[in-house]
């Protein structure tokens, strides 16, 4: 029997629902949810993300207020959430995080409750990470650093061994094996686990995977059996596909094979994830579906809501029988720009130009600004070579100093430190986001059928001069009057 406790973290508010539901869930929302979670005896919830941040703005809601009201619900739980220190918004001073800002944004966690942060560089640039992580310690948060999963001949087990040392060494209270794209196999995990443990020595280690090619599972429980210490989940109505491993599924197989969950309370998961799923049938938000394997996602490589939102254009667009050609785009530019990892902000851009390519146009005959910024050299150094013609195509750059706390306060006099730091992370420009920032509507409206009916019909109603929907024992009308 594994002796060694699992530790269980819950990412449905964040990754779960950005791979689902297209980053739709709304603050009242996720309070419904997380007010029913706690209390289930997870390690930790992620209660925020880059993602999360710039989908709220969006909305017009305000990102901390969501981690306020859930704290003030959940006071035992702990809170999780992840920097990148990379931003890739492609505005000067803004594709990198500086330290001060970095810590600047940390204080603000701590201050808001949070007590957990993943900081991930995806280049594993240790100058950059070595003193956001000792920050991070300074301030009394558990600092966990992401080591992303790149299925290439140049990432070999030596070589994560090599990182994960460098990455305690810099300060990491834990080390996250971090795989956004679900490319682990269990033949990979039984050669690269040891490695790690070996590297890491009594450093926990965790794991971050996805269900691209339904291996997740499988994967999560040969890791746990090599003594893996921390699994992202997600609660069943937000899993599998480009999402996290189905938490409920997982604690059901690891008592098949003998490995204790001490301290979960189903129950309270089950009833957490009813609320998920009752949300889901009222704003007509899809069903998590499992898919089926494939060897397309060992090719492009796109993290969760990237392949995602791929698998779901390709039949709005005919492309199914393009999904291989694009697959390969994506691996051929992606050693084009010295083989980054697929992970924002590297992602999206490679993803765009193959679309691009795959759709007819002649291979780097526009380029994408952030495959620019890449060729550039702008974020460092990457581990692979460069194409030379393209790099002589757009020259190098000399890169920009990320932005100080002092620099963004003499550019915007006025607004709070807060409102600067959420503007300048989430690439919204200052003057364009609301100050103070915007209050949210905190209660989440269960409305019946015929008021979701209703509101619909209210929202569309802008585009028609009338409306009318009949059905049994009801009637709806709508019309425009002039004047």
């Amino acid at each position: 029997m594994n002796t060694h406790a699992v530790r269980f973290t819950d990412a449905s508010l964040t990754d779960g629902q950005n791979a689902v539901w297209s980053g739709a869930m709304s603050t009242p929302m996720r309070l419904d949810v997380i007010r029913r979670l706690d209390g289930a005896g997870l390690t930790a919830i992620e209660v925020s993300s880059p993602a999360l941040f710039t989908q709220c703005l969006a909305r017009g809601e305000n990102p901390w207020q969501f981690i306020e009201a859930a704290r003030e619900q959940c006071p035992q739980t702990v809170f999780r959430t992840t920097i990148n220190l990379m931003t890739g918004h492609g505005k000067h001073g803004t594709d990198i995080l500086s330290t001060d800002v970095a810590t600047h944004w940390l204080k603000e966690f701590a201050a808001h409750g949070v007590q957990q942060v993943i900081v991930m560089d995806p280049l594993i640039a240790i100058a950059r990470l070595a003193p956001v992580l000792q920050a991070a310690r300074r301030l009394e948060l558990s600092a966990i650093a992401a080591l992303p999963f790149v299925e290439d001949a140049i990432y070999s087990d030596a070589w994560y061994g090599e990182q994960a040392r460098a990455l305690v060494m810099a300060g990491a209270a834990r080390v996250m094996l971090r795989d956004e794209s679900g490319l682990l196999t269990p033949d990979r995990v039984a050669t690269l686990i040891p490695a790690l443990k070996a590297a890491l020595g009594d450093t926990p280690l965790d794991l971050h995977t996805r269900c691209h090619t339904a291996l997740g599972p499988m994967v999560v429980l040969e890791a746990l059996r090599l003594g893996v210490d921390g699994i992202d989940t997600a609660l069943p109505s937000l899993a599998n596909g480009a999402s996290l491993p189905s938490i409920t599924n997982l604690v059901r197989a690891l008592s098949l094979i003998d490995i204790a969950t001490n301290g979960l309370d189903m129950s309270v998961v089950r009833s957490a994830n009813a609320v998920a799923d009752d949300i889901a049938e009222r704003e007509g938000f899809p069903r998590a579906e499992c898919w089926v394997f494939d060897l397309a996602p060992y090719a492009h490589q796109l993290p969760g809501e990237l392949a995602a939102d791929l698998m779901r254009s390709l039949p709005d667009t005919g492309r199914n029988r393009h999904l291989n050609a694009f697959a390969v785009e994506c691996d051929r530019i992606r050693r084009d720009m010295g083989t980054p990892p697929m992970v924002e902000p590297f992602a999206t851009p490679i993803a765009e130009q193959a679309h691009l390519h795959v759709a007819g146009m002649p291979r780097y005959a526009q380029l994408r600004p952030g495959i620019r910024r890449l060729v550039q050299g702008i974020y460092g150094s990457l581990p692979g070579v460069v194409n030379a013609e393209l790099q002589c195509r757009v020259g190098t750059f000399e890169v920009c100093k990320p932005a100080t706390m002092e620099a963004l306060r003499e550019n915007t006099p006025g607004a709070t430190d807060l409102a600067r730091l959420t503007a300048h992370v989430s690439g919204f420009n200052i003057k364009n986001l609301p100050h103070p920032l915007p209050p949210a509507q905190l209660r989440y409206q269960t409305l019946s059928p015929f008021e979701t009916l209703a509101r619909g019909l209210l929202e569309r109603l802008p585009h028609y001069a009338s409306l009318r929907v009949k059905g049994p024992d009801m009637e709806i009308v709508y019309q425009q009057l002039e004047g």
